[in-house]
C-alpha cells in the first residue's frame, strides 16, 4: 500500500487535488493510504481538508511529516513562487513527488528542479493536467492513427484575467499540451515566435506561432480578457481534423468538454465529457493515476521536471513577447 501525503490545503488543493486523491482511494481500495496533510501555518484549515478528503493527520513541519508519516508519494500544491523550494526539498529527501505547474517561477528555477531530478533520481511528475484530460488522451489516440498533420492550433480564452504573468502562469498549460501533442505527431516544437499586444482592457494578448520538426506549423492564442471561458486544441491533416475542448466551469457557466474526429467533412467519431466532477475529465484524476501507476510499476513518471524545461522556455519567451529556438 502506498502512503500518500499532500503539502498544501488551500482552495486549489481542495478544488481538484483532494477530490482526485479521495476518488483514487475509493476506486482502488487497499492500494493507497492517505496519511498526511502538510500546512505552513493554518492547521485548522489543514484539519478541515483532512476530514473532508480522508487524510489521517496534519503537520505544519515538512521534515516532521516526512520523518513521521514516511510517505511513499507526496503532492506539492503551492503558489508558483514556492514550488521550486518545496518540490526541491521533497526530492532531496528522496520522496517521490507530484508538483503543480509551472515547475518553478522562471526558466532558471525549472532548470534547477531538472538538475535535482537528475542528481537525486527521485521520481517526480509535473502537474500539467491537460496532458491527461480525457479529450487530450482521445486526441492523442486519434493522432497516432490519422497523421500526418499540417497544422496544430490551440486557444485559451478567459474573462477578466488581468494578472501580469498570464502567459507564464496559466498560458503555459496550452503551450505544454501543444508540446505534448507535437512530440507525438509532428516531430516536436523546434521554434516559436510571439506577437504580444496590449488589449484595450490593459491586459496582454499573446499569439505564439510555432514551427515543428516535421515541417508543420501551428499557433497558440492566449486571450485573457475576451469574456469567454474556452480551451480548445485542433490538429489539421489532409481531409482530417481532430479537435478537443476542455470542460469548463466558472462565472456561473458550466460547459461540457468534447472531442471530435472529422473526416472529409463529416464527424466520424465524437465523445463528450461532463464538466462535473471537475477533477475527473480535466485531467487531475488522470495525472494522479499516471503518477501512482508509474511508482507501483517502477517506471519513471512522465512528464518529470527534466521533461518540462522546454515548456517553461516557451512560456517565458511568450510572456516577454519573444521567440525561442530549440536544437
Amino acid at each position: 500500500m502506498l502512503k500518500i501525503a499532500i503539502i498544501g490545503a488551500g482552495d486549489w488543493s481542495a478544488y481538484v487535488h483532494g477530490p482526485a486523491l479521495a476518488h483514487y482511494a475509493a476506486e482502488h481500495p487497499g492500494e493507497v493510504d492517505l496519511v498526511a496533510v502538510g500546512v505552513r501555518t493554518n492547521v485548522q484549515r489543514g484539519e478541515e481538508f483532512a476530514r473532508k478528503f480522508g487524510f489521517a493527520r496534519v503537520y505544519n513541519d515538512l521534515d516532521q511529516l516526512i520523518d513521521t508519516a514516511r510517505p511513499d508519494a507526496c503532492w506539492v500544491i503551492s503558489p508558483i513562487e514556492g514550488t521550486r523550494a518545496l518540490a526541491g526539498r521533497v526530492m532531496e529527501r528522496g520522496v517521490p513527488v507530484l508538483f503543480e505547474k509551472p515547475p518553478g517561477a522562471n526558466l532558471r528555477e525549472a532548470e534547477e528542479l531538472a538538475e535535482i531530478s537528475r542528481r537525486t533520481g527521485t521520481p517526480n511528475q509535473v502537474g500539467f493536467n491537460r496532458r491527461y484530460a480525457s479529450g487530450t488522451v482521445q486526441l492523442a489516440e486519434w493522432a497516432k492513427e490519422h497523421g500526418p498533420f499540417e497544422y496544430v492550433y490551440a486557444r485559451m480564452l478567459r474573462a477578466k484575467r488581468m494578472d501580469e504573468e498570464f502567459a507564464f502562469g496559466t498560458g503555459i498549460h496550452v503551450l505544454d499540451c501543444v508540446t505534448h501533442l507535437a512530440n507525438l505527431a509532428v516531430g516536436g516544437v523546434r521554434a516559436s515566435h510571439t506577437t504580444r499586444v496590449t488589449a484595450p482592457s490593459g491586459a496582454f494578448h499573446f499569439s505564439v506561432d510555432l514551427e515543428f520538426g516535421s515541417g508543420a506549423r501551428g499557433r497558440c492564442d492566449l486571450l485573457p480578457t475576451c469574456g469567454v471561458l474556452d480551451e480548445t486544441y485542433v490538429m489539421y491533416g489532409k481531409d482530417k481534423t481532430l479537435m478537443h475542448s476542455l470542460p469548463w466551469t466558472g462565472g456561473g457557466a458550466k460547459v461540457d468538454g468534447k472531442a471530435e474526429l472529422w473526416i472529409e467533412g463529416k464527424v466520424a467519431e465524437s465523445h463528450s465529457y461532463s464538466v462535473e466532477p471537475v477533477h475527473l475529465h480535466a485531467g487531475f484524476y488522470g495525472e494522479a493515476c499516471t503518477f501512482l501507476a508509474a511508482l507501483k510499476e517502477g517506471r519513471k513518471p512522465f512528464p518529470s521536471a527534466e521533461d518540462c524545461v522546454q515548456s517553461v522556455a516557451l512560456a517565458e519567451a511568450a510572456q516577454r513577447g519573444e521567440g525561442v529556438a530549440f536544437g
